[in-house]
């Protein structure tokens, strides 16, 4: 019955990425050799996940009473990822490119996937799984729901393992969002050449401009 299950998820997953389909691949869409067979329903779910032209995405601290605290926010569109930490002020960059294998060291993103059933989340249906996750020098166990309307993960919680987190948290949340009316590109101030914060007002020289501009 696992194995039909596992059949039937796949084909769910291969059905919602033709219908939610990748707006430009980032990510191979074909199973990787070297990959952990029993996570091929997750690398699925992860690659639909960096497939998506626009997403927004929360982290947050898992604090010991339960609740969430914000460490940090960004915004994916098209090739840029904006972010910020706790609520400061939000940068730029080029959007990395995310496959089941880690691009330094070769070795499965994913490994030991489990399933634990499905359950129901804010966003609807979602299948349930755990695993271990390492990337670069970071690694962590992971539990992770991924959409059943839409194959992509929603949600994870990652408890990394000690010495090696990515994110000065123990224990980190992840909540995705794809509404895209929510992924608008924010306001980000200029890169500076200097910032002297000491001596106020602090003046920034803006990358793009000969004219300083004068922070206060």
């Amino acid at each position: 019955m696992r194995v039909i299950a596992a059949a039937v998820f796949c084909l769910i997953l291969t059905k919602t990425a033709i219908v939610y389909g990748a707006e430009d691949s980032r990510s191979s869409d074909l199973a990787f050799n070297g990959e952990d067979k029993s996570c091929y329903a997750v690398n699925r779910a992860y690659e639909n996940m960096h497939n998506s032209g626009r997403y927004s995405y929360t982290i947050s601290e898992l604090q010991e009473d339960g609740h969430l605290k914000l460490a940090e926010e960004g915004r994916v569109i098209d090739n840029v990822i904006y972010s910020r930490m706790e609520n400061g002020v939000w940068d730029e960059d080029r959007r990395p490119i995310r496959t089941p294998l880690d691009a330094d060291s070769g070795v499965a993103v994913f490994t030991s996937c489990k399933e634990l059933g499905d359950s129901q989340t804010e966003e609807g249906l979602a299948f349930h799984y755990s695993a271990h996750w390492h990337r670069s020098k970071w690694s962590a166990a992971i539990e992770i729901w991924i959409s059943k309307t839409s194959g992509k993960f929603i949600k994870t919680i990652m408890h990394y393992d000690q010495g090696a987190r990515e994110l000065l948290l123990p224990v980190a949340v992840q909540i995705m969002d794809y509404d895209r009316a929510h992924a608008v590109k924010p306001t980000v101030p200029p890169r500076c050449w200097t910032l002297d914060l000491e001596t106020p007002p602090a003046i920034c020289i803006d990358l793009t401009s000969p004219s300083p501009i004068t922070a206060h």
